[in-house]
């Protein structure tokens, strides 16, 4: 589909809050433990909420997206090849007509997969590399047999000619190997996705340990980002860069707008978890609704911040019919219209360079305390781009 034609169904879609775009998160199980990773469980925990959702029910859930003119699902997890029914899961909604992307860490494909399975092919498959040799993938995912897996699932994509992207998520664990991971990408001839921005986010009310410990420096996050600039901007970067610093120098007042939810969540685009809980991204476990009982859930937030109080207070919670999504929706689309704004942001001349977004501060709020840390790396990234500017 050619980008200008997605992104004006985008923007219509944002405007008249139509699901164009639904993430089906089909597993929280994999076969990695990467230290920095939020949604992996085990199976005891999975059991103890009553295991996967079975094909029937993410299919049912298909059935009424079409209804409501969704277009995008995207399949992940997890690892979203372990769900046992993946292959019916995937052959199935293609064959209702929905344009499939698959989020997987690349060590599960296989030649029949990509021979039978993929017959129709996805739109994209986004393959998530950790590392450029063993000895990484055993420190950061314990799983030294993974640089290998994904190595030969990378070829087996390529040689099946099924459209592919690597994303690298830069930890302090791999920063060494930045050249390295993007050699590899060039030798396969495959594009890139570089993310030097981890998340302090955990589901559920523990600290964000894991993340906390394994993200790089902001400094060293900035210098990162800056070298995923050149690469995507090529020989537009100079142009950039200039543009860039001269915007965060320039004497006119800037926004004094707080970080609003406004990019895609809860307008165009829902998350579904493993557990049928229909949220507005992966980042945001609030608001929420419960398909299988209907139960709604509003936004949570430590009861201690300045504007815990006016949410807590926000009416009832209702219950909604159970198993019906285009209700949920509804539900979703309007609770999110009434989060309160971070006024951290306000003033600031580096929105245009930083990578806060509404979950970003929302959890650098609940883990750090403050934005530091984003705005440290903000800075970083202009120091990096100053020179050319």
């Amino acid at each position: 589909m050619a980008l200008d034609l997605e992104k004006h169904l985008v923007a219509r879609a944002n405007e008249a809050l139509q699901p164009l775009t639904a993430n089906f998160e089909l597993t929280p199980l994999c076969n990695q433990r990467c230290e920095m990773c939020f949604i992996s469980s085990t199976r005891s925990e999975v059991d103890a909420h009553g295991g996967l959702r079975p094909a029937s029910a993410w299919l049912e859930l298909g059935k009424q997206l079409q209804q409501m003119g969704t277009l995008f699902i995207l399949l992940t997890g997890g690892e979203p090849m372990l769900h046992p029914e993946f292959s019916t899961i995937y052959t199935s909604l293609r064959d209702m007509g929905f344009i499939l992307t698959l989020n997987t860490n690349g060590t599960l494909i296989t030649e029949e997969m990509c021979r039978e399975t993929f017959r129709a092919k996805p739109r994209r498959v986004n393959v998530t590399l950790y590392g450029s040799n063993a000895d990484t993938y055993e420190r950061i995912c314990h799983h030294r047999a993974g640089f290998e897996e994904t190595m030969r699932g990378l070829r087996l994509l390529r040689e099946y000619d099924i459209d592919t992207k690597l994303n690298l998520s830069m930890v302090k664990g791999n920063a060494a190997e930045y050249e390295e991971l993007m050699s590899i990408a060039d030798t396969l001839g495959i594009p890139v996705v570089s993310n030097s921005y981890m998340f302090p986010v955990i589901r559920g009310d523990a600290p964000a340990v894991g993340c906390l410990e394994s993200r790089l420096t902001p400094a060293e996050a900035g210098r990162l980002e800056n070298l995923y600039l050149r690469y995507k901007k090529g020989d537009e970067y100079e142009n950039f860069a200039s543009n860039a610093v001269f915007q965060a120098r320039k004497s006119t007042e800037p926004s004094s707008e707080g970080t609003t939810l406004n990019c895609r969540a809860a307008k165009s685009s829902m998350w579904v978890s493993w557990r049928h809980h229909v949220s507005p991204c992966v980042m945001l476990e609030t608001p929420c609704v419960e398909l299988a009982t209907g139960a709604t859930h509003p936004f949570a937030y430590d009861p201690s911040t300045p504007f815990a109080e006016e949410v807590k207070h926000k009416g009832t919670t209702p219950s909604l019919p159970a198993g019906d999504l285009s209700t949920a929706w509804k539900w979703l689309t309007e609770a999110c219209q009434h989060l309160p704004a971070f006024d951290d942001c306000s003033d600031c001349r580096l929105k245009h360079i930083c990578q806060v977004c509404y979950a970003a501060a929302l959890h650098e709020k609940r883990q750090c305390g403050t934005l530091r840390y984003l705005c440290d790396m903000a800075q970083a990234e202009i120091n990096h781009l100053s020179p050319h500017a």
